[in-house]
């Protein structure tokens, strides 16, 4: 096992585009360590040079104690995964999980040992004698990872490696990646562009844009306490709703007035974050997870001061609870943050058009047992101890 150092790391390709900036991350020894953001934001590029499969333009990358700029890839002691399995196609998986140890000149003893312990763990023992044609995704998945094992490595590199997998088998080779990673206890880099993935399987998430590490924490911290604009908009599922807003004092109480909605200020809020007092009479961006947003009768808090109505125009019934989408009269946030947010859910279009009406759309999680109607007119309550405020300029959370 090993720990991976990203010491001011820096990509760049011989057109000036740089892919990594500046690079800060310690990696501890046994850590799943998952990074995510949008295509293009530098994440695979950070992953392939740790295995040495991109040079650096900048910087130090160590493993364990050794420095590895300059070490070829087969000296590095690490195992790739990748998403599209990389199997060779005229050898039975035996041979597949087999081969990098024939290389290295195991005996036959151990190569069966190694292969016969990986196939156990994976659970794939009777498909030793197929080759990689007769396999299914989920079966060539494991057989990649098999292959990873057996080299006993410092670390595991995986990139996008259950982009190709169907919704269900993906949820299921989550889980087993994540149970074989913790038994085996090997360091383990994941790329992923889906942030579901990361907060599932990660014991520490990287968030990353245009080649800059945003925040890095635990995945619960990322999504109670986004540092930014941009991890605010890019973690959770549904998204955070976002919106121009101003405080403001009404009969002496701090608010937040968006269009024609004004919500009080939970006590607690300004107790976590008293910095939002320097904003009064000031524009801000507001944050609200939908689960934040209930109907008024469901809502579990006092509504008076955090009221808002809503006009239904689309109800997405999951059974446990419903999705409800309306929109706000208050113009959507434009900033560099926002457009990226865009531009990776192929959402610009939208943007734009919200911009144009000077409207925002909203996502609020319902319980289902007040049966929204489309084109209904709801009162919702909105939790504001649980709000996220953000500066317009800068995109940093108000703390």
């Amino acid at each position: 096992m090993a720990t991976i150092a990203f010491e001011d790391v820096r990509k760049v390709y011989p057109d000036g585009t740089e892919a990594v900036r500046d690079l800060d991350l310690q990696i501890g020894d046994g850590e799943f360590m998952v990074f995510v953001g949008p295509s293009g934001c530098g994440k695979s590029t950070a992953l392939k040079m740790v295995a040495g499969l991109e040079g650096i333009s900048d910087g130090t990358i160590t493993i364990g104690e050794e420095v590895v700029n300059e070490l070829p890839p087969k000296d590095r002691d690490v195992a790739m995964v990748f998403q599209d399995y990389a199997l060779y196609p005229h050898m039975t998986v035996f041979d597949n999980m087999a081969f990098s140890l024939k290389i290295r000149k195991l005996s036959k003893s151990d190569i069966q040992q190694r292969v016969r312990d990986a196939a156990e763990i994976l659970g794939i023992e009777d498909l030793l004698d197929r080759r990689p044609k007769a396999l299914s995704g989920g079966q060539r998945q494991r057989v990649a990872m098999g292959r990873a094992i057996v080299r006993e490595p410092r670390a595991f590199l995986m990139d996008e490696p259950l982009s190709n997998l169907d919704a269900k088998l993906r949820v299921q080779m989550r889980a087993e990646i994540r149970r074989i990673q913790t038994n085996l206890g090997v360091t383990t880099i994941f790329v992923t562009h889906d942030q579901i993935e990361a907060m599932t399987m990660g014991d520490r998430v990287a968030v990353m844009k245009k080649g800059h590490l945003q925040q890095v924490d635990s995945p619960q911290a990322l999504y109670d306490r986004p540092e930014n604009l941009f991890v605010a908009g890019f973690i959770g599922s549904p998204a955070m709703n976002l919106v121009e807003a101003e405080i403001d004092r009404q009969e002496g109480r701090l608010g937040v007035r968006f269009g024609s909605t004004h919500l009080e200020l939970d006590p607690a809020l300004l107790d976590r974050c008293p910095g939002i007092e320097r904003y009064e009479g000031r524009r801000v961006v507001l944050g609200i997870r939908p689960e934040h947003i209930q109907h008024e009768r469901y809502a579990g808090i006092e509504p008076q001061g955090r009221q808002l109505r809503a006009t239904i125009d689309l109800a997405e019934s999951l059974g446990s609870e419903i999705l409800v989408h309306f929109d706000v009269d208050s113009p959507p946030v434009l900033t560099e943050d926002t457009r990226e947010l865009a531009r990776d859910r192929e959402e610009t279009d939208k943007l734009e058009g919200l911009v144009e009406e000077r409207v925002s759309t909203f996502v609020a999680k319902i319980d289902p047992r007040a049966h929204p109607q489309l084109a209904d007119t709801i009162d919702l309550a909105v939790d504001t101890s649980q709000l996220h405020l953000f500066d317009p300029d800068d995109g940093s959370r108000i703390e």
